[in-house]
C-alpha cells in the first residue's frame, strides 16, 4: 500500500500541474483531467471535515452520489481512506450511514531542517502529526561533497532508529538556508555558504533516495509552519523572522508564501544597516546579519561592546561597569549568552537589546511595505524571549508609519526547532493534495491554483 501511496502522490502533483496549464476545463478539457479534479476535491473533503457519510461529501462537494461514492470505492483500493464508524443516527426506515476517515498512515514524509550550523529531522504521517524527531550539529561550511553524504547517512539512520521501513517514506521535504532558482533545485548564491553556489541539491538527493522531494528555503518553511500550527494560525499577512547565524524572513501575503520574481524575497539580514559596518560574507558593509545575527551577538557579549557603548536597561550602574561574565572561555555560543543574560550578565544584556534594537530597524522598513499582520521571532537567538523581542518591537513600532503598525502584532515562535522542518512536511502535503502555498510572481513558473484550506487555519498540533 505504501509504495502505491508513495507513486499516488507524486502523480498527484504532475496531475495538478496540468490541471493548472488548462485554462477552461470546462470548454472541453480532457475527462481524466476532471477525474483527478474531482478526486482531489472528495479527498481534501475527507481530510479537511471528515470523518463523514458519502452523502455529506457529495453535499459539500456538489458532486453526485454516484461519483463520490466510485472515488471513495478506488480512495479505499489506494490506501488514502477508510470506513468505520456508523452515524449515530439515520433517517426513518434508512440503514446507518459509514463513516468515511482520511488514512493519515498510509505513508510517512520525512521533514528536514539543514541549516548552517544544525540538522532537525522529523517523521510524520500524511496529517503532519510528528511521530519521530532528531537534532543536532551540522556544519554547512564543509561543502557540499562532505555535507551532502553526511546528510544522506543521517537521514537514513534517522529513518532505520524510528523503526520505520523505506517503504513508508512517500515523500521528503526539506528547508535549506540561502535563495533556490526559480525550479527549488539549486542554490543560487547563497551568502554565507560559497562552496554551494550552483550545487543542485534537488538532484544529488532524488538520486539517493528515490521519492519525491521538496526543497524550499528555511524561512519561508518556518513561515508556512508558524502560521499553520504556531503562532500565526489565523493570519493571512505574517512574516516569519529567522534569527540564528544567518537572519531570513519568509512571507505569507493572503495565506501563502510569497517568494519574489526570482525567488529571493526576505532576505532581510543583508538590508545595509550601517554602511561603514563590518563586512558581510555577501560582499556588503553593515547588513543586519553582521550585526545582529547569532556570532555577532556573542562577538558583542564576550567583548562587552554595547555595554561599554551604551549601557543596558536592565543593568545598575554598578552591573555597567563590570567585566562580562563571558569573559575568559572558550568557544562560547549563542545559547550561553542567552543564559548569561538571564542571569543577568550586563554585557549578555546589552547584546541582546542592541540587536533587537537592530533587528526592530529592519523590520520597520518589512512592516511600511508589506504591512503584515503578524510578525513572528523564531530560530535560535529568539530563545531569549522578552530580552530580545522587548528592544525589536520598541524600535519597530516607533520607526514604522502609524497606519502601517496599526493592528500588527509581535510574537515567539511557538515550534522552537521544529518550525522549519514542520514546515517542508507542510509543503509535501501541499504538493501531494493540491493546495497551493505559491503566490504567482515567479515568471512563467507554472503553480498549482487553490487556496489554504479551513483544515490548516484552525489545526494546532499538540
Amino acid at each position: 500500500m505504501d509504495s502505491t501511496v508513495r507513486r499516488l502522490i507524486q502523480n498527484m502533483q504532475s496531475s495538478h500541474y496540468t490541471l493548472r496549464s488548462q485554462p477552461s476545463m470546462a470548454q472541453g478539457a480532457d475527462h481524466r483531467l476532471v477525474r483527478e479534479l474531482n478526486r482531489l476535491l472528495v479527498l481534501n473533503c475527507v481530510r479537511e471535515r471528515g470523518p463523514l457519510a458519502r452523502v455529506k461529501v457529495a453535499q459539500h462537494t456538489g458532486l453526485s452520489r454516484t461519483t463520490v461514492s466510485s472515488i471513495i470505492d478506488a480512495l479505499l483500493q489506494e490506501g488514502f481512506v477508510r470506513e468505520g464508524e456508523r452515524l449515530n443516527a439515520a433517517p426513518a426506515g434508512g440503514r446507518r450511514a459509514m463513516l468515511v476517515h482520511f488514512q493519515a498512515d498510509a505513508g510517512r514524509i520525512i521533514g528536514l531542517d539543514v541549516g548552517r550550523t544544525h540538522l532537525a529531522m522529523l517523521i510524520t504521517n500524511l496529517d503532519a502529526e510528528i511521530l519521530a524527531r532528531h537534532s543536532g550539529p551540522f556544519e554547512m561550511e564543509r561543502g557540499p561533497q562532505v555535507c551532502l553524504p553526511q546528510l544522506t547517512r543521517e537521514v537514513r539512520a534517522f529513518v532505520e532508529d524510528a523503526g520505520i521501513s523505506w517503504n513508508q517514506v512517500v515523500s521528503i521535504g526539506l528547508g535549506i538556508p540561502g535563495p533556490l532558482d526559480t525550479q527549488l533545485h539549486t542554490l543560487s548564491a547563497p551568502p554565507g555558504m560559497p562552496n554551494w553556489d550552483g550545487v543542485d541539491v534537488w538532484q544529488a538527493l532524488q538520486q539517493e533516495f528515490h521519492v519525491p522531494l521538496y526543497l524550499d528555503n528555511d524561512a519561508n518553511m518556518g513561515a508556512l509552519s508558524e502560521s499553520r500550527y504556531g503562532a500565526g494560525i489565523g493570519s493571512a499577512y505574517l512574516a516569519y523572522v529567522k534569527v540564528g547565524t544567518g537572519i531570513g524572513t519568509g512571507l505569507v501575503l493572503d495565506g501563502r508564501i510569497y517568494r519574489g520574481n526570482g525567488g529571493s524575497a526576505g532576505e532581510l539580514g543583508h538590508v545595509t544597516i550601517d554602511e561603514d559596518g563590518p563586512l558581510c560574507n555577501c560582499g556588503n558593509r553593515g547588513c543586519l546579519e553582521t550585526l545582529a545575527g547569532a556570532q555577532a551577538i556573542v562577538h558583542d557579549a564576550y567583548q562587552g561592546l554595547s555595554l561599554a557603548r551604551f549601557g543596558t536597561l536592565q543593568a545598575s550602574h554598578e552591573m555597567r561597569t563590570g567585566a562580562s561574565a563571558l569573559a575568559g572561555r572558550r568557544g562560547v555560543d549563542i545559547a550561553e549568552v542567552i543564559r548569561a543574560a538571564q542571569d543577568g550578565d550586563a554585557a549578555s544584556l546589552a547584546a541582546l537589546e542592541h540587536a533587537g534594537e537592530r533587528i526592530g530597524v529592519a523590520l520597520a522598513g518589512l512592516v511600511n511595505l508589506f504591512n503584515p499582520a503578524t510578525i513572528v521571532i523564531g530560530g535560535g537567538v529568539a530563545r531569549a524571549g522578552e530580552l530580545l523581542l522587548k528592544p525589536l518591537s520598541r524600535a519597530a513600532s516607533s520607526r514604522s508609519l502609524p497606519a502601517a503598525w496599526k493592528g500588527t502584532r509581535i510574537l515567539p515562535g511557538q515550534l522552537d526547532d521544529t518550525a522549519v522542518a514542520l514546515g517542508a512536511v507542510s509543503l509535501v502535503i501541499d504538493a501531494a493534495f493540491g493546495v497551493s502555498t505559491v503566490w504567482a510572481g515567479q515568471g512563467e513558473r507554472a503553480e498549482p491554483s487553490g487556496s489554504v484550506p479551513t483544515f490548516y487555519r484552525s489545526r494546532r498540533l499538540s
